[in-house]
This record gives C-alpha cells, structure tokens and sequence, in this order.
C-alpha cells in the first residue's frame, strides 16, 4: 500500500469513527428525552389530571355545570393517551423493542385508539369554547342553549363520530420491514396530511376554540357590569379561564407536531445507520414528547391561571 492510499485510509477511518460518535450522541439524545422527559411528563400528567378530576366532583358548585363536564371528559381521555400513546412510546425506547413492527393487530388498535383521542379532545375544547360563550352571553335566549343535558348528548357524539371517522387507520396501517407501522396508501396519506392534520384537527377547531375563547372573554368582562350573582360571576371567570388556557396550550403544542406529521407522512427516512435517520429520530422524540405536554399540563396550567 502506497504512503497516499495510507492516508486516505486512514482519514476515512477518521471520518467514519467522527460519524459513528455523532450518531451515538444523537441515539444518546433521543433516549433521554423519549424516557426521562416522557416519564416526568406520564407521572405529572395523571397526577395532576387525576387531582382536578378530584376537585371537578368534590367542589358543589361544579357538580352540573356543562362546562366542568367537558372538561372532566377532556381529562378523562387526556388520561388515556398518556397511557396508551406515550407510556407505550417509553416502554418501545426502554427495551429497544417496538410490538408495532412485530403485531399487525396491536400496530393497527394502537393507531385506531390514538386517533380517536386525538380527535375526541379537539372537538370537545371546541364544544367547550363554545358552550362557554353561550353561558356567559348577556342574551337569555343564547344562555338557553347550554345546557347539561345537551353537553352530554354532544361528548357521546363526539365519541361514537371519532370512532366511525377513524375506521380508515385500522384498514390502511401496514407493517413493512423499511418503515415498521404505518399507512403506505397514497391517497389515503394524501387525505390524512391536508384534511385530517391541517383541516379537521388542525386549522378548522384551532379557528373555532380560539374565535369562541375569546367571544367568551369578553362576555366575562360585560359581566361585571351587570347584576349578577358574586358567586356566579366568579364561577363564569374561572371557567372561562380555563378554557382560554387550554384553548391557548393546545394551538402552541399542536402546530410543529401536525407539520411534523405532515412531513413524516409524504418523506420517506429509511431505518438506517445514517446521520439523517438519528437526526429525524430526534425531531420526532422532541415534538411528541412537547405535544404530550398536551395531555399533561392543560388543565394543571388552567387551575394556576384561576388561582
């Protein structure tokens, strides 16, 4: 071997073993913030759900109110994605092991169930926003239509609409050995990207919960100036308050997470030893793991803004 060839040799060694600890590094990365940040985000996520889930049915003045129901509803749901998206997410990265790759049935319960929460929590903030706006209105006939009884009918619906809705995650999610679980269908992930993420779940409920949050706000602020009740007035704030704040947290977590999905969804990223591949793994383990925040903080965030 000639003096040259030994030292392209030898910076090509130099060059892989840079490469190889670069990748470490990242694969390093992505572990802590998939387990340790997501641990801490689970534990404090259904505690705190869990402790306003408590106040919701222990406080009299809650019991009854539409509002606290959809909120209580929120919660409830918000309990299970934390177990069934992101506690599984850990467990995945803990053992290196992912069932989804493995179980075409759990790959395709795993996708149905997440997708209904998904959209269960969107549209009952929206019902929220809404019902909060007709609540506080100064119009009898609008304070009229929010009511328990219809709160109810609207959570059921909401629910029984998700499931029908996302049947197509059960018939389109596939296992292949390149991507592992996923939709492979190009029309359907044309469908997923810009009308589900962008429109249905994305832009449309964000428009609605924000136009109605502040609707309501400013219904709160006429009320002071009305005759009313201190007790209810006070009640009306807190509310309110709550829904503005999860309104709020919802359009900050949501947005990079559905572009995220959106790329995901249309561009490719083999299962490789490359740089690129540990690069989008740790994009990926830091917008889900900031977009559980999510199903975590709202509602403990909510209770130190009525504080």
């Amino acid at each position: 071997m000639t003096v040259p060839q030994w030292i392209y040799l030898k910076d090509s060694l130099k060059r892989y073993a840079q490469m190889a600890s670069i990748q470490q590094t990242l694969s390093s990365i992505t572990y802590s913030i998939s387990v340790y940040v997501g641990f801490c985000i689970v534990i404090f996520g259904l505690f705190g759900n869990l402790i306003n889930l408590l106040v919701f049915t222990q406080l009299k003045y809650f019991r009854k109110n539409q509002s606290v129901l959809y909120l209580m509803s929120i919660l409830i749901v918000e309990c299970f994605q934390l177990i069934f998206a992101t506690t599984t997410r850990i467990v995945t990265s803990i053992f290196n092991y992912d069932p989804t790759r493995t179980s075409l049935i759990w790959c395709k319960i795993r996708a149905y169930f997440i997708q209904i929460g998904g959209l269960a929590i969107v549209w009952i903030i929206c019902h929220a926003a809404i019902d909060q706006y007709f609540s506080t209105n100064h119009r009898n006939r609008l304070r009229m239509i929010s009511t328990y009884k219809l709160a109810q009918y609207l959570i059921i619906f909401t629910f029984i609409l998700s499931a029908i809705y996302s049947i197509p995650a059960i018939i389109y999610n596939e296992i292949r050995s390149t991507l592992g679980c996923t939709t492979y269908n190009s029309s359907y992930n044309f469908f997923y990207s810009f009308i589900h993420l962008c429109i249905i779940i994305g832009i449309l409920p964000m428009i609605v919960a924000a136009s109605f949050s502040c609707l309501a706000y400013q219904n709160v602020r006429r009320i002071i100036r009305r005759q009313i009740p201190l007790i209810r007035r006070r009640l009306d704030r807190q509310l309110t308050a709550m829904v503005l704040a999860r309104v709020a947290l919802f359009i900050v977590v949501a947005c990079p997470y559905f572009a995220y999905r959106v790329f995901r969804t249309n561009v490719s990223i083999l299962r490789t030893n490359s740089p690129a591949y540990e690069i989008d793994q740790l994009v990926r383990a830091s917008i889900t793991t900031f977009y559980s925040l999510n199903n975590s903080v709202s509602l403990s965030i909510s209770t130190l803004v009525i504080l």
